[in-house]
């Protein structure tokens, strides 16, 4: 999966449209440090968006805003260690 376009919108949040969801919209929002996924503006034409899917576009995100470190410290990765 790839960023394929994104564009700013108000209060900090990012629409990005991703090389596996090309029809699709991702919003995502900052929250703490990092974006996370708000919602999916989903399309008949893509895959059923997953979980898996749901992280995968949460970590390309941060990745290509310089996040990824503030991404690694959210609760689940340090409960998990």
């Amino acid at each position: 999966m790839e960023i394929i376009d994104f564009s700013y919108k108000k209060r900090g949040r990012v629409e990005f449209v991703f090389s596996t969801f090309p029809h699709s919209k991702a919003l995502l929002c900052p929250i703490k440090n990092y974006f996370f996924v708000r919602n999916v503006k989903w399309d008949e034409r893509d895959p059923v968006v997953t979980k898996g899917d749901l992280e995968a576009m949460e970590w390309l995100a941060n990745k290509h805003f310089g996040r990824e470190s503030w991404y690694k410290k959210r609760k689940i990765f340090t409960s998990s260690q």
